[in-house]
């Protein structure tokens, strides 16, 4: 897979769990991503679904773990107490997907993810 990401993500803790996090989603390590969750995550695709607790999020991946990028591009990683963003691209056999993600942490001081909320686009 290839891999592009900002040169800046090795300064900043909270900047490091997005870009692993997103790489693990890259290439559909789910049992790397049950590493980032708290308990009660809820991630809200929206214009989609949303998906409350740890098991459904766990499960929806579990659907999803053929689906393997052939990239990832993280275009900006941002972080400031316990929220953070994230976009890119991901690109896979047939098409290539933009996202803008939002993260919250459980507390400031935290490195479980107990919300994302996302939004992704097919680009032509």
């Amino acid at each position: 897979m290839k891999l592009i990401t900002p040169k800046d993500c090795d300064n900043a803790p909270k900047r490091r769990i997005i870009r692993d996090l997103n790489i693990a989603f890259a290439k559909a390590d789910v049992q790397s991503l049950k590493e980032f969750f708290h308990p009660e995550i809820e991630w809200d695709m929206i214009g989609d679904k949303t998906i409350s607790g740890f098991d459904g999020v766990i499960k929806f991946l579990e659907n999803i773990k053929d689906s393997k990028a052939t990239a990832l591009e993280i275009k900006q990683t941002i972080t400031h107490g316990k929220h953070a963003a994230a976009s890119g691209i991901l690109s896979f056999k047939t098409e290539n997907i933009a996202f803008h993600d939002f993260y919250e942490f459980a507390s400031a001081g935290s490195d479980k993810i107990k919300k994302i909320s996302s939004m992704a686009i097919s680009l032509k």
